[in-house]
């Protein structure tokens, strides 16, 4: 299994300040499946009574110590979903939040989330690139919020100064 987190992105929706809604969509949390590889050759016998010829690197798929299924590696990524440990997911208010440091669209997927935060953390201004610690960046969000605008034009702003002091009033 990969070792990288993913994140799983939802889509934000408009912000309420109203009543919780009437309505939810929920879903059963599932007990979890854990597959484990076999490290020798061995008989199994599945949950329904079957038996099967276990080979090394054949996958035991378990609920609990209860044996459901035994798949070879095509099989298994065929089957079944290979979960992260490391995975999130963020709700659609944490998102709406992102999205007002980060822009407009910045959770559509988890690579724009990626982008986002790179974009932020790594401003260049032409091939400049300016470097900030993470204070100074809390205190840009603070000042850009304060102002009612995101990092971006904030940060935008800055350059349209610069730009003028160096081309305008010199």
């Amino acid at each position: 299994m990969p070792a990288s987190t993913l994140v799983r992105v939802a889509t934000p929706a408009t912000a309420s300040t109203s009543a919780p809604p009437a309505k939810l969509l929920v879903r059963a949390r599932p007990p979890r499946l854990v597959a484990i590889r076999l490290a020798t050759d061995q008989p199994v016998r599945l949950a329904d009574g079957r038996e099967a010829a276990g080979h090394t690197g054949d996958w035991l798929v378990t609920l609990g110590r209860t044996i459901l299924d035994l798949v070879g590696d095509a099989q298994l990524a065929a089957r079944y979903t290979i979960e992260d440990e490391g995975e999130r997911t963020l709700s659609t208010a944490t998102c709406a939040r992102l999205e007002q440091t980060l822009g407009l669209g910045a959770t559509r997927t988890s690579d724009d989330l990626v982008q986002a935060v790179e974009r932020l953390a790594a401003i260049h201004v032409g091939t400049i690139q300016i470097d900030f610690t993470p204070g100074q960046l809390d205190e840009i969000a603070y000042r850009a919020k304060k102002r009612g605008h995101t990092i971006q034009q904030e940060l935008q702003a800055v350059v349209d100064r610069i730009r003028e002091e160096l081309f305008w009033r010199s």
